[in-house]
C-alpha cells in the first residue's frame, strides 16, 4: 500500500505543477494582450486607461483578470503615467467543469505614453526658412480633423527661429507666422526629446527607409539624409517619418498623411507637395547641432495641421511601455 500511495501523490503533484505552470502562461498572455491594446475613441484618439481600470481576457486554456492601477500621476497631463499591471491568470480544464484548477498573479510596471505632439504650428521649422521660387500654397494652422466635434484648437501656420520669410501668395489660415525664440527652447516646448528619438533601441521602427503608401501608419526611422518622391513622379504616403539628417522632397507630385520630424534640413522641390498632419525640420538644433536655414521651392506647397492623422501616425508611440526590469512573475507571494 505505501508504494501505491507513493506513486499517486506523485501523480497528484505532477498534475499541479502542470496546472500552475499553465497558470502562468494563461496570466502572461492576459498581462500582454492588455498592454498591446489600445482603445480608441470616435474621434481617433487613444484613451488612457482609467485608475483601477479592470478586464477580463478569454485566452487559450483559461482567462485573465487583468487591473490597471496608477502609482505615479505627473502633473502634467500629457507626461507619462507610471502603471501597475496585474494579471491574474486562472486555467480551466473542459474535462473538470468550469471551476479553475490552478491560479497564478504576475504583474508589471508600465509607462502609458500619451503619442501626442505640441508642436506650435503646422509647419515648424527650428532652423528658419526661406523662398527659393515664387510658387503659392498654403499654411493651414486651423485642425481639418472630417469628423464633426473632433477638431482640436488651431496652431499657427509658421514657426521659425528667426524671420519669418515673405509669403505671398500663400494662404495662412487659422494662425498667423511666427518668428523669434531660441531653436532648442522650440523643439523643447514641442514636447520632443530628440536625443531619445535618435538613441538607439528607444524606438523600434516598422521600416528605416521611406515606404509607398499601404493604407497602413508605420513609423519610419531613416537615418541620415533621406529623399522622399523622385524627379517626374508622383509619390504618397503616410505615416510617422523621422529622418535624423536631411530632407529633400522631388518630384510631379508628393502627399503625405501623419508626421514628418527632420533634424536637419528640409527642401522642398516637388512641384505639386501636400502634407496633412504636422511636419517639423531643424530638430537637431535641440542637440546642439548647427543646422542650414531650409527652403521652400516648387510650384505649389500645401501644409495643414489634421489632429486625424497625426493621432494615426503617432499610434506606435501610443500605449503601454513595460518598464525594464519591472516584471513580476510571483505578485500575490509579495
Amino acid at each position: 500500500m505505501v508504494g501505491l500511495t507513493r506513486a499517486a501523490t506523485d501523480v497528484q503533484i505532477a498534475v499541479a505543477s502542470q496546472a500552475a505552470d499553465q497558470a502562468a502562461v494563461v496570466a502572461r498572455s492576459g498581462l500582454q494582450t492588455y498592454l498591446g491594446t489600445v482603445v480608441l475613441n470616435g474621434c481617433g484618439r487613444a484613451l488612457r486607461p482609467p485608475d483601477g481600470d479592470s478586464v477580463r481576457i478569454n485566452v487559450v486554456g483559461g482567462y485573465s483578470d487583468v487591473v490597471a492601477q496608477v502609482v505615479r500621476r505627473p502633473p502634467d497631463t500629457l507626461a507619462n503615467w507610471l502603471y501597475l499591471v496585474r494579471s491574474v491568470g486562472h486555467v480551466i480544464w473542459p474535462g473538470t467543469g468550469a471551476t479553475p484548477v490552478a491560479n497564478r498573479t504576475v504583474a508589471q510596471f508600465a509607462e502609458w505614453q500619451s503619442g501626442q505632439l505640441a508642436l506650435p504650428a503646422a509647419f515648424t521649422a527650428v532652423n528658419g526658412l526661406t523662398r527659393t521660387s515664387g510658387g503659392t500654397g498654403q499654411l493651414h494652422g486651423s485642425d481639418e480633423h472630417g469628423t464633426s466635434g473632433c477638431a482640436t484648437l488651431a496652431r499657427r501656420s509658421l514657426r521659425v527661429a528667426g524671420t519669418v520669410p515673405g509669403l505671398s501668395g500663400f494662404d495662412l489660415t487659422g494662425g498667423s507666422a511666427q518668428g523669434g525664440g531660441a531653436a532648442a527652447d522650440i523643439v523643447t516646448d514641442a514636447r520632443i526629446d530628440w536625443a531619445s528619438v535618435l538613441t538607439a533601441g528607444r524606438i523600434v521602427p516598422d521600416y528605416t527607409s521611406i515606404q509607398a503608401d499601404d493604407g497602413t501608419y508605420p513609423l519610419q526611422l531613416v537615418s541620415g539624409d533621406a529623399t522622399l518622391g523622385f524627379a517626374g513622379g508622383t509619390t504618397i504616403g503616410r505615416g510617422l517619418l523621422i529622418v535624423s539628417g536631411d530632407l529633400t522632397v522631388l518630384g510631379n507630385s508628393v502627399q503625405w498623411w501623419g508626421v514628418i520630424l527632420v533634424g536637419g534640413v528640409l527642401r522642398f522641390d516637388a512641384d505639386d507637395q501636400r502634407f496633412d498632419g504636422f511636419v517639423a525640420s531643424g530638430l537637431n538644433r535641440q542637440l546642439g547641432m548647427p543646422v542650414p536655414t531650409g527652403s521652400i521651392g516648387g510650384d505649389y506647397t500645401d501644409i495643414d495641421y489634421n489632429s486625424l492623422y497625426v493621432h494615426l501616425a503617432m499610434r506606435p508611440l501610443t500605449g503601454f511601455a513595460p518598464v525594464a526590469n519591472a516584471y513580476i512573475e510571483h505578485w500575490a507571494t509579495y
